[in-house]
């Protein structure tokens, strides 16, 4: 059974819609937010470029990967350019199942898509791979012995043992299958951008315990076994070629990186 919405508790999926300029929120998410910005004024900013580069990696699944169903994985609430609108634009076919277990992130995912017949929720923890897979949404929306595409948007920070994660879902899925991940990195090299990493994850611990920015290597070690599309494992700030930057090369955007893989 899961507990109701616990008040006196920031909400992941609540506060990553607050700094994509969101409105379902409560107090405590907000006074969380204001503590971040003030150390990381330009946060907003990177979050919807890190929300822009999920949707082009989703583009590219479909008409790179030939990819038609997909998996999001904390998937959070509703916002603009969601998974199944940029999947539908460009393959009308397309097949979307989110999947979180955040109480806000499930009734307001849920009334969303209760009329769309590409799009499903899975109220589930994406920490059991078993449960995810067999839930019946997964089941009745996705053909797992058909290539899916995983989406990891800013989840595994929170994860404490990615790599196994990684590899029980893909494991699970055939050749052809995509990963898309982005996640936050602390270069723990005693450089700028190391204390100011780990500044920011500091201040994130106090009400997510579990968090960890890791360092390039580490994320890199996620990928192991999949064929990594062009430009690689960079920052935000580096993987739109130039003239085509949303972000400025500084500051939130360099510590979170991104990956399209394909699994061979």
């Amino acid at each position: 059974m899961r507990r109701g919405i616990d008040l006196n508790q920031p909400s992941e999926a609540r506060l990553y819609d607050l700094f994509l300029g969101g409105k379902n929120n409560f107090e405590v998410d907000r006074r969380l937010f204001q503590e971040l910005v003030k150390l990381a004024p330009e946060a907003p900013q990177a979050a919807r470029a890190n929300r822009r580069w999920l949707a082009e990696a989703i583009g590219r699944m479909v008409t790179e990967g030939g990819i038609t169903q997909f998996l999001d994985l904390g998937a959070g609430l509703p916002t603009a350019r969601n998974t199944h609108e940029i999947a539908l634009a460009a393959n009308p076919d397309a097949i979307v199942v989110y999947v979180d277990n955040d109480l806000t992130a499930i009734s307001h995912g849920q009334a969303l898509l209760a009329d769309d017949i590409h799009s499903f929720f899975a109220g589930a923890d994406l920490t059991d791979p078993a449960v995810v897979l067999n839930h019946p949404a997964v089941t009745a929306a996705l053909d797992l012995t058909k290539p899916v595409g995983l989406i990891f948007g800013l989840v595994l920070h929170m994860i404490q043992k990615p790599g196994q994660l990684l590899e029980e879902y893909l494991a699970a899925l055939p050749s052809g299958s995509y990963l898309a991940l982005t996640h936050p990195i602390n270069p723990r090299d005693s450089s700028r951008y190391a204390e100011f990493a780990t500044t920011l994850e500091e201040k994130v611990r106090d009400a997510f315990p579990e968090v960890r920015f890791r360092t390039r290597d580490e994320v890199a070690e996620l990928l192991t076994g999949l064929d990594v599309v062009e430009p690689g494992l960079v920052d935000l700030t580096t993987w739109w070629p130039d003239g085509d930057q949303s972000v400025t090369p500084a500051g939130a955007a360099q510590l979170l990186l991104v990956a399209l893989a394909r699994k061979p």
